[in-house]
């Protein structure tokens, strides 16, 4: 969650892991497109040059084997133009349009030779060498198919090149880390709160806020940790912290969201926020929101932690301070606009 993209509701943390892999598919495209490069030829004429496979190395370096235990997340990022057919798997490669293995799963299931290249199938003029026979109706027809797929194939002496799914010949390893790490749908909420003018430690608050992460005494005793007492501090219910008490229901609360003349007329956390950013009715109703949820937070933690008095006036007091900041941040027709804005309602 931590590594996920800003925009798909994560905090833009890079994965060390991915991002690794992201790096190291770099040398399976130099490889696979024979770059003129010193180890691209060492590494061919070494293992490749009897007409080999890619998997079919059993005895090479350490750090190569681990390079080629990403080639399935290559291939899944890359399809194959070929030419020679040379280093093009038959079955698990996506060639012909498809993956022969996947397509043509009953005749795969007669293959005697799992590992064969495309260019050694156009070649072989033999059934018998490369499967088990007799094969079945349905395998016969399969293979009659992939027969004419093979025939309207125009070999070269060019060696085999890979395109990309970004629509390129080109090996970007940014690309690769956003596919890798996989695309989410979210609420566009997760995108607007970066767009906002305020600091940082009160944007990833508000993240933790809506991904229900912050510190609450709910999300304490699910942790397993034991308190004298679970109950909102705040208030005189009896009522568990939870975050939808804390911030929405506890009366303290309410009385907090009152001072912007804000009214809570649902029970879900996101319609919530989007029925006060239409009752403030301004371009940075948002940072605004983010302040004062702020706010509630820190009069929390000073009546636990200080032994401070949870107060109205407290809470109006270290908005304003709050939200002057903000202002600084801001630039141009923003900037004034907030600054009425202050002057008018708090």
């Amino acid at each position: 969650m931590v590594c996920l993209p800003k925009k798909e509701g994560g905090l833009g943390v890079i994965k060390l892991q991915t991002q690794n892999e992201a790096l190291l598919l770099k040398f399976l495209h130099k490889f696979f497109n024979r770059a003129d490069i010193p180890w691209v030829h060492l590494v061919w004429d070494k293992h490749y040059s009897n007409g080999r496979l890619l998997w079919q190395t059993r005895k090479c370096s350490f750090w190569w084997r681990d390079i080629l235990k990403l080639q399935d997340k290559f291939k899944g990022l890359a399809s194959m133009v070929t030419f020679d057919g040379k280093s093009c798997s038959l079955w698990d490669d996506l060639c012909l349009g498809r993956v022969p293995k996947h397509a043509f799963p009953e005749l795969y299931s007669f293959a005697k030779l799992k590992n064969a290249s495309l260019n050694k199938m156009a070649d072989t003029l033999s059934l018998e060498s490369l499967f088990h026979l007799h094969l079945s109706e349905l395998a016969f027809q399969q293979l009659v198919q992939l027969a004419q797929d093979i025939q309207d194939v125009v070999f070269s002496e060019e060696h085999d090149v890979w395109f990309f799914i970004w629509g390129s010949f080109q090996f970007s390893s940014s690309k690769v880390y956003q596919h890798l790490i996989g695309t989410r749908q979210i609420h566009q909420i997760f995108r607007k709160i970066w767009r906002t003018q305020c600091q940082h430690k009160h944007i990833v608050f508000f993240w933790l806020l809506l991904k229900d992460r912050l510190t609450t005494r709910s999300l304490l005793r699910r942790k397993g940790m034991d308190l004298p007492s679970f109950n909102c501090v705040l208030c005189q219910q009896q009522a568990e912290e939870t975050q939808f008490h804390l911030f929405l229901n506890c009366p303290f609360a309410l009385n907090c969201w009152s001072i912007l003349n804000l009214q809570i007329n649902s029970t879900d956390p996101i319609q919530v926020l989007e029925g006060f950013i239409n009752q403030l009715s301004v371009p940075f109703a948002l940072d605004i929101i983010i302040i004062l949820a702020w706010c509630i937070w820190m009069t929390r933690n000073d009546l636990i932690f200080k032994g401070v008095a949870a107060t109205l006036n407290s809470v109006r007091a270290r908005c304003k301070s709050e939200f002057a900041l903000v202002i600084l941040r801001a630039k141009g027709p923003t900037q004034i606009a907030m600054s009425l804005w202050l002057e008018a309602l708090m």
